[in-house]
């Protein structure tokens, strides 16, 4: 499944062939066609794949004990930079985009994709409240958003081309402007 993922990521959806799916995935077109259904159904679980990954991968850097917010948030931040590398951007932001509008069962896991990262990041944020990491008036949910919101754009700015070292830089000061308002709007 790797292999196929990797192709639809490097070509995107319209532009990947059944034969180079069956190449991919060390198939003929018989074998593939009884195995996984069609090219959308292959594409569905590609997705689906690349989701349990990126959900693991985010919940590790966020949720390492000991770590306090700044540093949990700048370690998904390296995370994500290094995923990203070489123009891929974001699996889902990538391609699960543009096949969303035509295919209901993608546009339905875009939509738990999304909300689950939304709710493991304001669950990030209520943790350090509860430890007095974060005082403010924004809520977890809020503070989540503007995450998410960096993450997606790390995802298109590296798609456009942006070189890693000064993508991970321009979303570290994104948090670090995040983090800073925050702790202004605690003490004010």
């Amino acid at each position: 499944m790797q292999q196929v993922l990797q192709t639809f990521w490097r070509q995107g959806y319209a532009d990947t062939s059944v034969d180079e799916l069956c190449e991919a995935a060390g198939l003929n077109k018989a074998s593939l066609y009884a195995g996984f259904g069609d090219k959308a159904q292959l594409y569905r679980l590609a997705l689906g794949a690349y989701l349990t990954q990126a959900g693991q991968a985010m919940s590790s850097a966020l949720f390492e004990p000991g770590v306090a917010l700044g540093p949990s948030l700048h370690r998904l931040l390296a995370h994500t930079a290094v995923a990203y590398r070489a123009g891929r951007g974001c699996f889902m932001v990538s391609t699960a985009a543009m096949v969303a509008w035509q295919d209901e069962a993608v546009r339905e896991a875009m939509n738990q994709a999304l909300a689950g990262q939304s709710r493991l990041l304001a669950r990030r944020f209520r943790q350090a409240r509860a430890e007095a990491e974060l005082a403010c008036a924004v809520s977890d949910e809020v503070l989540a958003g503007l995450v998410a919101a960096t993450l997606h754009s790390m995802s298109l700015r590296a798609r456009a081309g942006m070189p890693e070292a000064a993508l991970l830089q321009w979303a570290q000061a994104e948090i670090d402007g995040l983090l800073a308002l925050a702790s202004a709007q605690r003490s004010a």
